[in-house]
């Protein structure tokens, strides 16, 4: 994401300070948070919290995944077949809201789903653990053919 410096007057910023270190934030966090607040698409059931791979969007109160709807409507099912069939602890607003959230933040969503397919985890665990211990740990012999777990 780019960023764009805004300039606030000295007691706007220290009132800003203040309230972000009670929260245990940057300054820069807090107002980011407010202005987006304010003026970016509010979408109720959809929450952005931090994950290992970094920002990810769930409905919330849930471990759902905006990517998880998205990857179920890309598949060939409604909304109403993902509450009926697979989701039932999801509502219709919340199957629409992640879609909504989607279509405001679609670059962002496709990327986590990008980074997020089982051949992008494969490379991350052969970059971080070697070729060696990921074959290992991936169940693969060391020519690259899988081996049929017993």
């Amino acid at each position: 994401m780019d960023t764009v410096a805004v300039q606030l007057p000295k007691t706007l910023y220290d009132i800003v300070a203040e309230r972000a270190a009670a929260l245990n934030q940057s300054p820069s966090r807090l107002v980011e948070e407010v202005l987006a607040e304010q003026f970016m698409p509010h979408h109720p059931y959809v929450e952005t919290t931090q994950s290992r791979s970094g920002p990810r969007a769930a409905i919330k109160g849930t471990r759902v995944g905006v990517e998880v709807i998205v990857g179920y409507t890309q598949a060939g099912y409604s909304p109403r077949e993902m509450v009926d069939d697979i989701l039932p602890q999801l509502t219709l607003a919340q199957v629409y809201d992640a879609l909504s959230y989607y279509e405001d933040h679609r670059a962002e969503v496709d990327e986590s789903i990008r980074l997020n397919t089982p051949e992008a985890w494969r490379d991350r665990f052969r970059q971080t653990m070697g070729a060696t211990a990921a074959a290992q740990l991936l169940g693969e012999v060391s020519d690259g053919a899988r081996q049929t777990p017993h």
